[in-house]
């Protein structure tokens, strides 16, 4: 994974902020993709409730349900 740099920037600038959020959902999505594509990905049903149960989080993620192969 390609982390931003943001030790460059002072502390609480605008920029060191942008690149810590951005960090943060690169970091949340690089696990969502491993629990969808991985070794053990999980099925859709569990997608689905993981949408239902926080959809401000997981939603992003509802493009993927029906669309894996090998995936119920």
């Amino acid at each position: 994974m390609i982390r931003a740099t943001y030790a460059r920037f002072p502390l609480r600038s605008q920029m060191r902020s942008f690149y810590a959020a951005h960090d943060n959902i690169a970091g949340g999505n690089e696990a969502m993709l491993d629990l969808l594509f991985g070794s053990n990905p999980i099925t859709d049903d569990e997608l689905r409730k993981l949408i239902e149960k926080r959809p401000n989080v997981y939603g992003r993620f509802s493009g993927y349900l029906g669309k894996r192969e090998n995936v119920k």
